[in-house]
């Protein structure tokens, strides 16, 4: 072999080690991207099923043990990026926390970010629970993962009915009778609520109160508070 093909194929050699290292990358960085849009919600795998459920006297969707000494409330908009981009730390408090019976859980819609459709998104999640009894969790889930993949267009409802396994038809009549999006913003502003995600604290029957950590501790501070309650970690 001439000098001349042994530097060709030495050089042949490297490109398919560069262009080796290249895809490497990419297949890491697609796999990076595909995992983090994953979990971008937090888990998604939360066994509501095994977690007890009931509503307030006034309908507020409560998750876990009324047993349990503290109740963290979320007053949320499905539309918000924010309380989109939060659902990373309440998954993982409900997994850790609601679902072993330390704490609670409360949602309430608090429909800022539009005037039309967050309120519908919300009558939509609670049809879900109307039509299908206990479904309302998953129906959180699951509107929270549709808006915040593709946000809000005329194709949501249908496909929020499909994915949830209800009639479209009955869930856009009943979304002209139900209304507890309105309860809880009543409630929300005679709170003081004024953006969301806004994170309260009840205790016991008391009235929600804003956590000493503002309105949005993380997953550690959230932690503390079950703590603080006399609750073990």
């Amino acid at each position: 072999m001439t000098q001349k093909s042994k530097n060709s194929s030495s050089d042949q050699q490297k490109l398919m080690i560069i262009g080796g290292v290249i895809a490497a990358a990419v297949i890491v960085a697609i796999a990076f991207i595909v995992l983090s849009s994953q979990s971008s919600l937090g888990s998604a795998s939360i066994d509501y099923s095994q977690i007890p459920q009931e509503r307030q006297p006034d309908g507020g969707f409560v998750l876990g043990d009324p047993n349990a000494p503290v109740t963290i409330v979320a007053f949320e908009d499905f539309l918000c990026s924010h309380c989109q981009q939060y659902q990373s730390t309440i998954n993982p408090f409900i997994e850790k926390y609601v679902a072993t019976g330390m704490a609670r859980f409360e949602y309430r819609f608090m429909p800022v970010i539009s005037a039309t459709y967050s309120p519908l998104v919300a009558k939509y999640t609670e049809c879900s629970d109307t039509l299908e009894p206990g479904s309302f969790w998953k129906a959180h889930d699951v509107m929270f993962d549709l808006v915040s993949s593709s946000a809000y267009s005329n194709s949501t409802p249908e496909t929020f009915a499909n994915r949830m396994g209800i009639s479209y038809a009955k869930m856009l009549e009943c979304s002209t009778e139900v209304n507890q999006v309105q309860t809880d913003a009543t409630l929300g502003q005679q709170l003081g609520v004024s953006g969301t995600p806004t994170i309260m604290v009840r205790y016991g029957d008391s009235t929600p109160q804003l956590t000493q950590y503002g309105s949005q501790p993380t997953f550690e501070q959230l932690g503390m508070i079950v703590a603080a309650a006399g609750v073990g970690q």
